[in-house]
C-alpha cells in the first residue's frame, strides 16, 4: 500500500500550466522567429514578438490540452478554458478593492467605480488573459492566468493586484484555486523567447 500523498487539486492546476508552458517553449512557432532577410540583417527588438493575446491563446490552447490529459476537463464536464472572459453571471466581471490600490487601477489606464454602498472602496472591470472555470457561476473557479511580454511598460502591479483579488476567498474575491503572473522574456534573442512563471497566488 502506498503512502504517496495524492497532489491537491491546485497542484494538479499547477503541473497542468508547468506542463503546458514547457510545451510552449519547446515549440518552433511560437518564439516567432525573425524571417530569413531579417535574421541576416541581424535585426532583432521586442516588437518583433507575438502579441500578447495570441501568446496567451496559444498558451491556453497547450494548457486545455494538458487537463483534458488529466480529465479534469472534457466535453461533457462543467468546466471550461476561456481567453479574455469578462462576464460573471449575466454582468461584466469586476473586482472590488480598498481605495488604496485605486492608484494601481488608473496608472494602468483603466476606469476605477466607486462603491455607492460601501464606504473607501472601488470597481474596476476585468477580462482575465486565461481562466480555467465553470461560467456563469463561481463553484468551480480554478485556475487564473495573467501574461504580459517582458518589454511591456505597464508593469507589474495591476497584475498582482488582479491576482491576488481573484484568489481571495469568496465573497471578497472569486476563490480562484491557483492563479499564475507569466512574462514572456521578448527581451531574449528570438531562439531563446520562452515564457516564465514569475509568481504564483496565493502566495504560500
Amino acid at each position: 500500500m502506498s503512502n504517496q500523498k495524492k497532489p491537491t487539486l491546485a497542484e494538479k492546476l499547477r503541473f497542468a500550466l508547468v506542463a503546458a508552458i514547457k510545451r510552449f517553449n519547446d515549440s518552433r512557432d511560437p518564439k516567432n522567429l525573425l524571417s530569413p532577410l531579417r535574421a541576416a540583417a541581424k535585426k532583432d527588438t521586442p516588437d518583433d514578438a507575438a502579441a500578447e493575446q495570441a501568446i496567451a491563446h496559444r498558451l491556453a490552447f497547450y494548457l486545455e490540452d494538458e487537463l483534458r490529459r488529466t480529465k479534469l476537463v472534457h466535453d461533457d464536464g462543467p468546466l471550461a478554458v476561456n481567453c479574455e472572459y469578462n462576464r460573471h453571471y449575466d454582468a461584466k466581471k469586476m473586482l472590488e478593492a480598498k481605495n488604496a490600490f485605486r492608484k494601481i487601477v488608473i496608472a494602468a489606464k483603466r476606469k476605477a467605480y466607486t462603491v455607492p454602498d460601501k464606504s473607501g472602496f472601488f470597481r474596476f472591470s476585468v477580462a482575465p488573459d486565461i481562466i480555467v472555470h465553470q461560467p456563469r457561476t463561481d463553484a468551480l473557479n480554478l485556475l487564473i492566468v495573467e501574461l504580459k511580454k517582458q518589454s511591456n511598460k505597464e508593469g507589474s502591479e495591476y497584475d498582482d493586484l488582479k491576482l491576488t483579488l481573484f484568489t481571495a476567498p469568496c465573497p471578497l474575491g472569486f476563490g480562484y484555486r491557483f492563479g499564475a503572473r507569466v512574462v514572456a522574456r521578448d527581451d531574449l534573442p528570438p531562439e531563446k523567447r520562452c515564457l516564465e512563471i514569475v509568481k504564483e497566488y496565493p502566495e504560500a
